[in-house]
């Protein structure tokens, strides 16, 4: 009896393990995780991570490996071997660096006490454009005949999503793609963005137009 109560407690503490989610920096360098299933799932076509490869990163002025999970939304850090969780969490806002790929993630609160991780696209002090990049499971389709052709699952990646932070506003604002609705985001300053708009002949659903707007935007 004794010995299956071992054997249940030692599969138990396996399972907790496996999902276990960190968000305290601390433990980013003491606990060791097994990947999601998702991720180690080699059935699964494509990938949920937006570069494949682990690249270098800084988190608090720490240097390891990291790559970024679109699908699951959280960064995955290798420390020494130690494979990690990194989650968006209003606790441990830190900012992650891609130092090589110059590209920096860090949580911001979508919802009331709701966080996700964008890509930071422009900055002006406490102000904030940022890119909701997204990479989505498209289940398995079995064949339903000896006609069809089964497909397997595959991560798909996503049109990104654009939004603003005010440094007056804690939720992030998502950026209408109808220029209207675009340009009422910006209140009072909304008549100089839309003949700045024109006069560069911008396109707003492209992001590097969009960093011009953030830029002129954060001059007035």
């Amino acid at each position: 009896m004794k010995s299956i109560l071992y054997i249940l407690l030692f599969v138990s503490t396996i399972v907790s393990s496996q999902q276990t989610q960190i968000t305290n920096l601390r433990d980013v360098f003491t606990l060791q995780n097994d990947l999601d299933p998702y991720t180690a799932n080699a059935d699964i076509k494509g990938t949920p991570f937006i570069h494949s490869e682990f690249e270098n990163i800084i988190i608090q002025g720490k240097k390891m490996k990291g790559r970024y999970n679109a699908n699951q939304d959280y960064i995955e850090l290798d420390k020494d071997g130690k494979t990690v969780f990194f989650l968006p969490a209003i606790e441990y806002r830190y900012e992650v660096k891609f130092t090589d790929l110059n590209v920096s993630y860090r949580a911001f609160e979508y919802e009331k006490f709701k966080y996700t991780f964008y890509k930071i696209s422009a900055q002006k002090g406490k102000t904030y454009l940022l890119t909701k990049e997204f990479v989505k499971l498209k289940p398995e389709v079995k064949a339903k005949s000896n006609f069809d052709v089964a497909k397997p699952a595959k991560f798909e990646r996503k049109k990104d999503v654009h939004f603003m932070k005010f440094s007056d506003q804690d939720l992030v604002i998502e950026l209408p793609t109808r220029k209207s609705r675009f340009l009422a985001v910006f209140g009072e300053e909304s008549s100089a963005i839309k003949s700045y708009i024109k006069k560069e002949k911008l396109n707003i659903k492209k992001e590097k137009d969009l960093i011009k707007i953030f830029n002129f935007y954060a001059s007035l």
